[in-house]
Parts: C-alpha cells; structure tokens; sequence
C-alpha cells in the first residue's frame, strides 16, 4: 500500500462505522443493550442491577480501541461505556446520560484513562451529575504507560491496556457488594499497581484517511501511543526474543525517570499480552511464552495470573503491548471473579506457567 494512500477497511460509512460495530456488538450478545440517543452501552440488566443497590461502573474513551471500552460491560464488570468518535473522547452529553442511567444509590465510580479529551470531558459530566442530578459519583484516572521520562510531562503518563485490570477488580467488588469507597480505593491502588509497554510495527489509519504516520520496511517503534502518539525510540526490527526482553526491561527500569514499576524479586505479578490490532496470534502466543520465561528467569517475578489477546487495540495496528499488575494476595478473588464480559479473556491460573 502506498504510503499516501488511504487503507482498506471493510466499513459502509466512516461516518456510521461507530454507531453499527455498537450496533453489532450488543446484536451478538443478548447481555447488553444501546442507550437510545447515545453510543453508549449498558447492561441489559441495569435496571435490576440499581434495585440492588451496588456500586456502579462507568467508562469510556474514543472508539478504535475495541474491545475496549464496551467489551467490558456486562456482570462482575463495567456497567456501562461511552464511545466517543474514532480516536475522539465522547461528548459531555453521552457521559451525563449514562451516569443517569446507571445512577445507584450506592453511587458510581467512573475509572478514565489519562488524555486531555477523556479527563476534561468526563469531569465535566461528573460535576453536572453532582450539581445538577445530585448523584455520587467518583472518578479515579488511570495512567501507567512507562515509555516516557516522568520529568517534565504535564499531562502525566498515558492510559494504556492495564486499565482493563482496573476494570476487573473494580467491577468484581461492586458485584459482590462492596461500598464505593472500598471499590475507589482499590481501584486507585490497582491503577498504581500496573506499569505497560509497548512495540509497533506498522501505523494505524482512521476510517476514510490514511495511516496517521509511516514505519518503514524494517522499522519498529518502542512506546507508541495507542492513537499513534510518538514513542521513546525507532530501531530496526528485532527478534521477538530481543523485543521482549527490550520491553519488561524498560517496563521495570531502575533508571531516573523511569522508575514505575519496581517490585522486588520474588513478587506475584499478572501479566496482559495485548496484541495492538494486527498482530497473528502464532505471533501473540509466542510473545506469550517469552514474557513468562523472560519475566521468571531474568526478573524473578512469580507470574500468577496471564491474559493474552486483543484487548485494547489501535484498529489495525501491527504490534503488541506487555502490562505488569503487582498482584496483592486479595486481588486474586476478583480477578478470578466470573464476568460475562464479552471481552475478557479466558485467563490461566497456573501458579507454575513455566
């Protein structure tokens, strides 16, 4: 493909393609429904869920990212998601109208990754719901991309793949009944508890344009946003050995600036293997088993708990991103907690994965 030319895709409208993949998703699975008006999706129990007076979940982002957010509704889960254009933070509007739809008297937590549009629009609906419907609602922002120094990054790091992690915990406490300042705490704790890393191989490309930047033939790109933000280096391809090993070194670095996520040897530790779109799954399963191996022999970290898939991707992109969760030893039941989720992966539970 010509590195000015816009990419197939197998779509009817740019325009539409959001509002018919929703339209899809909740047609495959008979657990979820469409809010009228909005692109936003909730459980198709909703109603019996808010009688029950538990904690609710809400999130959300721009759209490209499938399965998140919406792949995470459903029971022991998000309640529901807002999807905003490609790429785009959903409107003010679409928020408020979901945290009315979902408002319980045990009050909402909405869990946000960190980008100016999400942090500014979600605030801003979390206010309104406040002052003007009188609903508790919490927000916890999620941020744990390691790529970039710590020094002089205003916005703060990026929200990444481990939000999903924030998802699963946050959503099996509410499910089991717990208050909201006992579902916001851990989920902060959790947020803090996750670093992730990423490597690219080719761009990705909006619906109707053409790729937002250009690798080339032999090019990779360590630390790449998920909507094709710059990352901390471009290199030639290596071995999925090297790559990997590239990525958890880095992920968990000691070096100034770059101190996120540094356990001791010996810690329990979960790991995502998250393929970034376009990525073969002989690719992910490989990648798979040298993470562990890397991650138990070199870092001496107990992998307890992995999870492999798409889970939080960039449309087509060719690549994959490694997230870490320092596990503590209760965190274990509610990632373990049963989900109907359509996008949560079948996990292992191998203590002994090597």
């Amino acid at each position: 493909m010509s590195c000015s030319a816009v990419s197939k895709k197998l779509i009817n409208s740019p325009d539409r393609a959001v509002d018919e993949s929703l339209h899809g998703l909740v047609s495959v699975h008979p657990g979820l429904r469409l809010l009228s008006g909005h692109r936003v999706v909730l459980r198709a129990d909703i109603e019996d869920l808010i009688k029950t007076g538990k904690v609710t979940l809400l999130s959300g982002g721009g759209s490209g990212h499938e399965p998140a957010q919406s792949g995470f509704v459903g029971k022991g889960m998000l309640s529901c998601a807002v999807a905003g254009a490609v790429f785009a933070s959903p409107p003010t509007d679409s928020i408020l109208a979901a945290l009315r739809a979902i408002s319980s008297p045990a009050g909402t937590l909405m869990i946000v990754t960190n980008y100016t549009g999400d942090r500014l629009n979600f605030g801003i609906a979390a206010e309104r719901a406040k002052s003007e419907l009188g609903l508790d609602v919490r927000m916890i922002i999620v941020g744990e991309d390691t790529a970039l120094p710590s020094t002089g990054k205003s916005a703060g790091r990026r929200g990444l793949c481990g939000t999903i992690l924030v998802h699963k915990i946050a959503g099996a406490m509410a499910e089991k009944g717990c208050s909201l300042d006992e579902v916001v705490a851990t989920a902060q704790e959790v947020a803090d508890s996750i670093g992730t890393m990423s490597v690219s191989l080719s761009p990705c490309s909006v619906p109707g344009h053409k790729p937002s930047f250009q690798l080339g033939e032999t090019e990779m790109e360590l630390g790449l946003g998920i909507h094709g933000e710059a990352g901390v280096e471009r290199t030639n391809l290596q071995s999925a050995n090297v790559v990997v090993a590239r990525l958890l070194d880095h992920l968990t670095s000691i070096e100034s600036g770059y101190q996120y996520f540094n356990p001791p040897n010996g810690t329990n530790v979960g790991l995502v293997i998250n393929n970034l779109g376009g990525t073969s799954n002989l690719e992910l399963s490989l990648i798979a088993g040298s993470a562990i191996d890397y991650l138990t022999s070199k870092l001496c970290y107990n992998v307890t708990r992995a999870y492999i898939g798409s889970l939080m991707t960039s449309l087509e992109m060719a690549g994959v991103s490694l997230t870490l969760l320092r596990i503590k030893d209760h965190w274990t039941e509610y990632l373990d907690y049963p989900t109907t989720a359509p996008g949560w992966p079948t996990q292992s539970k191998d203590p002994n994965l090597t």
